[in-house]
C-alpha cells in the first residue's frame, strides 16, 4: 500500500514539473534556414554528421527562412523543412527568425493543433497564399505583425516575403 501511495505521489509531482515547464518556457514559432557557405544544411535522421541525409535546408529565400524549428540543442537542433520533413541540423550552419518580441504587445498564439502558417503563392495561377508548414496548439506566433494588411490573415513580414496566419486560427492575448 505504501509502495503505491509513493509511486502515485512520484507521478503527481512528475507532472506538475512538466507542467510548469511548459508554462514557464512557451513555444515560439522560429523559422529557420542554412547560412552555410554553399548554400545548404542537411536535415539528418538523427543529430550526428555520420546519420542519413533525410532531406536539405536552403537559405533564405525573399528574406524568409525555409523551415520551422522543433527542438533547440546545443549543438544539434530538430526542424521540420518545407518538405515536410522533421530532422536534426547542425547549429553551427543554422539561421533563424522569429516575430515575437515580448514587449507586452498583444500576441498571437496557435489555436489548433496543427495550426497553418501561408506564404504567398508568386505564380500567377492557383490560390493567393500556399502552405508553409504547421505549429502546434499553444505556440506563440508573434507579437510583432500588421493586423489591417490583408484581410482575414495577420501578416508577418520579413525583408521581401511573408508569412501569413489565418485570424480564425489563432487566439490573441
Amino acid at each position: 500500500m505504501m509502495k503505491r501511495i509513493l509511486l502515485s505521489f512520484g507521478l503527481l509531482l512528475m507532472c506538475s514539473a512538466l507542467w510548469s515547464q511548459k508554462t514557464i518556457t512557451p513555444d515560439v514559432l522560429t523559422v529557420v534556414y542554412a547560412t552555410s557557405d554553399d548554400g545548404f544544411l542537411n536535415v539528418r535522421e538523427r543529430p550526428s554528421s555520420k546519420a542519413k541525409i533525410l532531406d536539405r535546408l536552403p537559405l533564405q529565400f525573399h528574406g524568409l527562412g525555409r523551415g520551422i524549428l522543433l527542438e533547440s540543442g546545443e549543438r544539434w537542433s530538430k526542424v521540420r523543412s518545407n518538405n515536410n520533413v522533421d530532422g536534426w541540423v547542425y547549429n553551427k550552419y543554422l539561421g533563424y527568425q522569429t516575430w515575437y518580441s515580448g514587449d507586452g504587445k498583444p500576441t498571437l498564439i496557435a489555436k489548433w493543433a496543427y495550426t497553418p502558417l501561408y506564404t504567398d503563392n508568386y505564380a500567377d495561377e492557383g490560390p493567393q497564399f500556399i502552405p508553409f508548414g504547421t505549429v502546434r496548439e499553444g505556440t506563440i506566433i508573434a507579437d510583432e505583425y500588421d493586423a489591417d494588411e490583408v484581410e482575414g490573415y495577420y501578416v508577418l513580414k520579413t525583408g521581401h516575403d511573408y508569412l501569413f496566419v489565418k485570424k480564425e486560427d489563432v487566439i490573441v492575448k
